[in-house]
C-alpha cells in the first residue's frame, strides 16, 4: 500500500510539473498580476520574482503595464514579490500570496504605482484602488 501511495504521489508531481504555467491551469487556479507605472519621469525600475521564477529587472515608462500569469502551486504556497525604485524612493512588497489569494477577485491582482505610494485593487474593471504601501526613502 505504501508503494502505491508513493507511486501515485510521484505521478501527481510529474503531472503538475508538466502542466504549463502560463497557458492553462488544470488543477489549481490561474492568476494574473499587473504592476502599472503611473509615475512621470524618471522611469520606474522594478524587479519581480518568486522562489522559482525570476521575472527580471525592468525599467518602465509611464503607463507601462508589467504583467504575468501563473498557476497557483498545488500546495497553495505561491509567493511573488516586487522591489521598486523611483528617484530616491524604494519599496518591496508581496504582490501575491496564496494565503491571501481571495483578494485577487476573478484571478486578477492589480497594482498602480503613483508618486505617493502603491495602490491595489483585486479583480477586473471597474477597479476601486486602495493605497496599500508607502514609498521608503
Amino acid at each position: 500500500m505504501k508503494n502505491l501511495i508513493n507511486f501515485l504521489t510521484l505521478l501527481a508531481c510529474i503531472f503538475l510539473t508538466m502542466s504549463p504555467t502560463t497557458t492553462g491551469c488544470t488543477i489549481t487556479p490561474k492568476f494574473t498580476i499587473h504592476v502599472v507605472n503611473k509615475l512621470p519621469s524618471p522611469q520606474l525600475k522594478l524587479h519581480c520574482a518568486s522562489k522559482n521564477d525570476d521575472l527580471g529587472y525592468k525599467t518602465t515608462s509611464e503607463n507601462y503595464d508589467f504583467n504575468w500569469t501563473f498557476c497557483e502551486s498545488f500546495w497553495s504556497n505561491t509567493l511573488f514579490f516586487c522591489s521598486l525604485a523611483w528617484k530616491n524612493n524604494h519599496v518591496s512588497f508581496d504582490v501575491f500570496k496564496s494565503k491571501k489569494s481571495d483578494e485577487c477577485f476573478d484571478g486578477t491582482c492589480y497594482y498602480e504605482i503613483w508618486d505617493d505610494g502603491i495602490y491595489f485593487a483585486g479583480g477586473n474593471a471597474p477597479r476601486i484602488l486602495q493605497k496599500k504601501y508607502d514609498w521608503q526613502q
